[in-house]
């Protein structure tokens, strides 16, 4: 007869530790996930606003190459730019200084946030 003999000192790993650690890993790469989506989705945020910004300085500096009493008084035109309009509003500064501009330039969008809008303005 013989007797078969069960050595303790080699254990594996139970189901219940397996499905444990199946669990936290899938847990750990969902939220890895997330934070990357979140990250790129703010990449393109910031680069809306950056893009916004260079089109808004651009404007004004197309208006100062212009003669500021030419322009008229009041807002112009919308301009389109890619996903970008561009609209400035002219305006008086004080009767003191009546060759004076007070210039607005209103950028807005559509992108990665939702509706934004971004202004810039100066007095020339």
């Amino acid at each position: 007869m013989m007797i078969l003999q069960v050595d303790q000192g080699r254990g594996g790993f139970t189901l219940i530790e397996v499905l444990i650690a199946s669990v936290l890993m899938a847990i750990l790469l969902v939220s890895v996930g997330f934070f990357f989506t979140n990250i790129i989705k703010q990449s393109d945020v910031v680069d809306d606003q950056t893009r916004a910004m260079e089109l808004a300085r651009q404007g004004l500096e197309e208006i100062r190459t212009q003669s500021i009493m030419s322009l008229p008084m009041g807002q112009s035109s919308i301009e389109e730019i890619d996903k970008y309009n561009r609209y400035y509003v002219v305006s008086g500064v004080d009767s003191l200084y009546p060759t004076a501009r007070h210039i607005q330039c209103f950028v807005y969008w559509r992108g990665a946030s939702g509706a934004d809008t971004l202004s810039f303005s100066s007095v020339f």
